[in-house]
């Protein structure tokens, strides 16, 4: 069971969420890719679906952690990510979830970098009074 969760960073397509579960935290990243999934982004590429079958878009939710994920949260932040991406799934999106021991205010910076050119900390504060940060 979840014990807390907050959205830090809501974007038009990207989200950043902080869970926790009992003591161990984790940094789920949800990232609009904006284009159809491929071999690559599977962790089993041979479990991809035919070509024909393949989903219009792809989003990705990817945990990080300090800690190595736990196999009995895996399940828990697995049904949490699959809950807010709900929606994507039924309009033929890609929702693949991963899960990654890295820093994670590293690895969103990372993220927040190459995609936009800037860093959590530079989003101005007025941005950050919205429901949306943009």
């Amino acid at each position: 069971m979840i014990d807390y969760f907050e959205r830090n960073i809501r974007l038009k397509d990207f989200e950043v969420w902080d869970v926790r579960i009992c003591n161990q935290h984790y940094t789920l990243a949800i990232l609009d890719e904006f284009r159809p999934a491929t071999f690559d982004d599977f962790e089993i590429p041979e479990l991809i679906y035919e070509e024909d079958d393949k989903r219009a878009n792809y989003v990705s939710a990817t945990y990080f952690s300090e800690e190595p994920v736990k196999d009995e949260h895996r399940k828990i932040l697995g049904e949490f990510a699959r809950m807010l991406t709900e929606h994507l799934a039924l309009a033929h999106c890609e929702v693949i979830i991963k899960f990654y021991q890295e820093n994670p205010e590293k690895a969103i910076e990372l993220m927040m970098l190459t995609k936009y050119g800037f860093k959590e900390s530079d989003i101005p504060m007025d941005k950050l009074l919205h429901f949306n940060q943009e």
